[in-house]
């Protein structure tokens, strides 16, 4: 018999599908703007490495979602994994909040911290044990 995910850590597993999606949803809505932009010869400054940023969001997305699907098998590394990835996230939402980034920037911010507190606590190290 297996045992179940503590819901503290269901929780936090659903804040970071939350997560995936919106950083698909904006990486994708980010790249559309850009190429419209480009498409209509409007100038875009540093149009090279926003694309670049855009990749390495989707690429961070991607680990993310995969470390999202492989909770359930209890790997240690996957903590780690999404614990690095909130600490990103914290580091981005500070740099957005003082840059004027405004309510999605908290929003953002909040949900890190709370994953991040999440795993941290003992129901998180306890199911992260293999």
């Amino acid at each position: 018999m297996s045992e179940r995910m503590p819901t503290s850590v269901v929780l936090a597993l659903v804040g970071v599908w939350f997560q995936v999606i919106a950083g698909v949803f904006g990486a994708f809505a980010m790249l559309s703007l850009l190429s419209g932009r480009l498409d209509h010869g409007q100038d875009v400054q540093n149009a090279g490495l926003v694309r670049g940023l855009i990749v390495v969001s989707l690429v961070v997305t991607a680990v993310l979602a995969v470390s999202g699907i492989l909770a359930s098998k209890r790997f240690r590394w996957t903590r780690i994994v999404i614990l690095a990835a909130e600490a990103v996230a914290v580091l981005d939402s500070l740099i957005g909040l003082v840059d004027g980034g405004g309510i999605l920037m908290l929003v953002k911010l909040v949900l890190a911290l709370t994953i991040g507190a999440v795993l941290l606590t003992d129901k998180g190290l306890d199911w992260f044990d293999r």
